[in-house]
């Protein structure tokens, strides 16, 4: 499972089986669905000689000649992706559900944080286990507390500041204990990107 932002390059670029992405903004699923669409028409189908390439077709041709939409989600389609737009924290949506090998939690805690308080984020942490295979993987960016200090804008949610002051976790310190109370070991940890990634297995 993965953010709406993510499927198509899970799906696509690593030939994930099956991707489902969640987001609690409908217009950010739909932007999703465009994108897996768009990218979806540029690929070459497999041949006899040949497996299938990503990206092969040009993108002026696409914006030309039109998209493909993107295929249903089907035990034969390819890529299977799932988009749904829902709060994951709360949705009793069995689609939502599991059980997944990876789940991508990618420039989203912080707004579970702000928005669900630290109840919430420990009850993300907590769903993400029982979502999770044995042995699965949960990615996190670990958006920094300075960050939430940042989102708390004046056009951005304005119970935002509100919650901010009530929050008693903040990420850098309190993620990894909730973390290994729900189960999680720390198994790698990059920092190649603008932010840090860290990497953790299902016990």
């Amino acid at each position: 499972m993965t953010e709406p932002s993510g499927p198509s390059w899970v799906s696509l670029d690593f030939g994930a089986r099956e991707v489902v992405g969640v987001d609690i903004d409908p217009n950010l699923v739909t932007k999703a669905q465009s994108l897996l669409a768009l990218r979806s028409s540029r690929r070459r189908p497999p041949t006899e000689d040949a497996e299938r390439l990503v990206d092969y077709f040009p993108l002026s041709a696409v914006l030309r000649y039109g998209h493909i939409p993107a295929p249903a989600p089907s035990p034969s389609s390819w890529p299977r992706v799932n988009f749904i737009a829902a709060d994951w924290v709360l949705s009793n949506n069995p689609a939502v559900a599991g059980p997944y090998d990876f789940i991508l939690a990618l420039n989203v805690i912080k707004w579970i944080h702000l928005e669900h308080l630290d109840a919430g984020v420990a009850t993300f942490f907590r769903r993400c286990n029982a979502s999770l295979a044995s042995g699965g993987y949960l990615v996190i960016e670990l958006q920094t507390w300075d960050s939430y200090e940042k989102a708390v804008r004046s056009n951005a949610a304005p119970h935002f500041a509100e919650n901010l002051a009530r929050l008693k976790y903040q990420p850098e310190i309190s993620f990894p204990k909730l973390l290994q109370d729900e189960g999680f070991n720390l198994c790698a940890t990059s920092t190649q990107l603008r932010r840090q990634i860290n990497i953790y297995r299902k016990a």
